[in-house]
């Protein structure tokens, strides 16, 4: 019986070609698909490590700007460092209330100021020991060892003897600033923040920072310290694993300077 043109079907050779378009086209996809995934993988990977280090360098350049005191340059363990030579850390003071008024004389014999504290939003501020009085009219600054007195009238005692006389407080109002040493410093490639005992004392700010010794004190081309900016911030950082599939994030290399302002205090 001969089949009709209706009923003939495809042939071997055809339905290979079929085959072999379809295997072709799906191939393509399949490989279009994982190069797709790659780099996604890569840029989430690169996304990360540049996030985390603009972050970082962010906080940085506004907490030393807002610094009251010239930061100055520190080991990894917090050691003053060459003020000359890069670093791995910088510290500085922190400004956390104040001003408050002192509400009584004090001679150069003693180690007591009394406060009149001033409330921050209807609050009044916690004074701690460990942190430091700043008397900028006076240049006094020294470490609060104990703290008495009760609400906004308080009397913290000093580490040392006043070295001059506080007087004329029942005539003019002087102030007095309360501070917390802070620093940030790179130790086994982490960024790390160390603060004041009313904050948290300790803070990892970014990981896989690849500059060990990120900050210095800008120099003159005489090598004497250039007073236009406080400190530099050269900081570095990339992701060496970031997935299971060892994409690893390009480098990233960020730069800042902290231009000088008025300062508050004598010394740290």
């Amino acid at each position: 019986m001969k089949l009709s043109q209706k009923n003939k079907g495809y042939t071997l050779i055809e339905l290979g070609m079929v085959s072999t378009m379809f295997s072709t086209v799906g191939i393509a996809l399949c490989s279009l698909l994982n190069v797709s995934l790659v780099l996604g993988a890569k840029n989430v990977a690169m996304n990360t490590a540049h996030e985390q280090a603009r972050t970082a360098m962010i906080q940085m350049l506004q907490d030393l700007h807002a610094a009251i005191s010239l930061p100055y340059l520190v080991n990894a363990d917090g050691s003053t460092a060459d003020q000359t030579q890069p670093a791995a850390g910088i510290a500085f003071q922190e400004l956390t209330s104040g001003p408050h008024k002192i509400s009584a004389d004090a001679a150069t014999n003693q180690n007591q100021v009394s406060l009149t504290l001033t409330a921050v939003g209807g609050s009044i501020p916690t004074i701690s020991v460990g942190q430091r009085l700043i008397v900028p009219t006076h240049q006094i600054e020294d470490d609060i060892t104990a703290v008495s007195g009760s609400g906004s009238n308080i009397t913290v005692t000093l580490a040392h003897n006043l070295p001059v006389a506080i007087s004329g407080t029942a005539t003019y109002t002087i102030v007095a600033l309360i501070t917390n040493r802070c620093s940030y410093t790179v130790a086994n490639g982490n960024l790390q923040w160390q603060g004041a005992t009313t904050k948290k004392t300790f803070a990892v700010l970014g990981n896989d920072i690849t500059s060990n010794l990120p900050f210095s004190i800008p120099q003159t081309i005489a090598g004497a310290l250039y007073y236009r900016f406080v400190s530099a911030i050269n900081l570095s950082t990339a992701d060496p694993n970031y997935s299971n599939r060892g994409f690893k994030a390009a480098n990233i290399f960020l730069n800042g300077q902290i231009p000088m302002k008025a300062r508050l205090t004598t010394y740290q």
